[in-house]
């Protein structure tokens, strides 16, 4: 991947996380959010620096931790 493609990419993420902070939602992981824009997880792994099994795991874990909130709100406020 181009060097450039990466710098910016990087940017967008970062500005991506801060934006989420700033609005009181638990900041995404850079790996789920460049998943969700179609990126596979070896790109993921050349953007953020870390190796692919690792991304692919935080993937994994954030789709997992996504799909447990939402069942959560979706429960009657009893339970």
């Amino acid at each position: 991947m181009d060097e450039t493609v990466v710098k910016y990419m990087r940017a967008l993420v970062a500005l991506q996380l801060r934006s989420e902070r700033e609005e009181g939602m638990p900041a995404s992981k850079a790996e789920l959010i460049l998943a969700g824009l179609g990126f596979t997880a070896r790109e993921i792994a050349e953007l953020t620096g870390k190796n692919q099994a690792a991304v692919a795991k935080a993937i994994s874990r954030g789709k997992a931790s996504v799909k447990a909130g939402a069942l959560e709100e979706q429960k009657p406020s009893g339970e």
